[in-house]
């Protein structure tokens, strides 16, 4: 099933989803805005921004060799995107060229073992068993450590729906370049 498919569904699924990007867009700094991994392009269209993605979106492309000049963008959104790169690392250098000064960049990753036991609790089996293609279970600490390695000031960090982590879905981090 699509990204869009499963939003199209609705259900608490669709009204996670909502609070998610109303969560992490409530961050957003200047225009323009690229999301990174777009998909589908849901929270694309919901933060007016240029959706890039491997196969699909307005732009075709990686994330290590974004095909913009440098300092073309005032808020770069990665939305669930880190934990699957092989080369975080050299994604953050790249989206760092690629943000003005002061630009800010959003990143969301899950907490996977969270999102196992929610699905137990909504009997939803074939979910616990799907391969995601998740390379790396990121921690809040190590995103922050990750960030400020590439010259980001982290001006929020917190945990939703609970701003505890280990009982939260996901992370949001929000960095401004220096």
């Amino acid at each position: 099933m699509s990204q869009h498919e499963r939003y199209e569904k609705g259900g608490i699924g669709r009204w996670y989803w909502d609070y998610r990007d109303r969560a992490a867009l409530s961050f957003m700094g200047d225009d323009p805005v690229l999301d990174v991994g777009c998909g589908d392009g849901i929270t694309t269209k919901k933060a007016g921004a240029i959706g890039m993605d491997l196969d699909r979106g307005d732009v075709k492309g990686s994330v290590y060799s974004l095909p913009f000049k440098s300092g073309s963008f005032g808020t770069v959104l990665l939305l669930e995107v880190i934990e699957h790169l092989e080369a975080p690392e050299r994604a953050m250098g790249e989206i760092s060229r690629a943000l003005k000064t002061n630009g800010r960049i959003i990143v969301v990753f899950p907490n996977d073992a969270v999102f196992k036991i929610a699905w137990a609790l909504f009997l939803m089996w074939g979910e616990i068993f799907r391969d995601r293609g998740h390379l790396k279970r990121w921690t809040p600490v190590e995103a922050k450590e990750l960030l400020q390695g590439h010259g980001f000031r982290v001006i929020e960090s917190r945990s939703i729906p609970f701003r505890f982590w280990p009982f939260s879905l996901h992370h949001i981090i929000v960095g401004e370049k220096c």
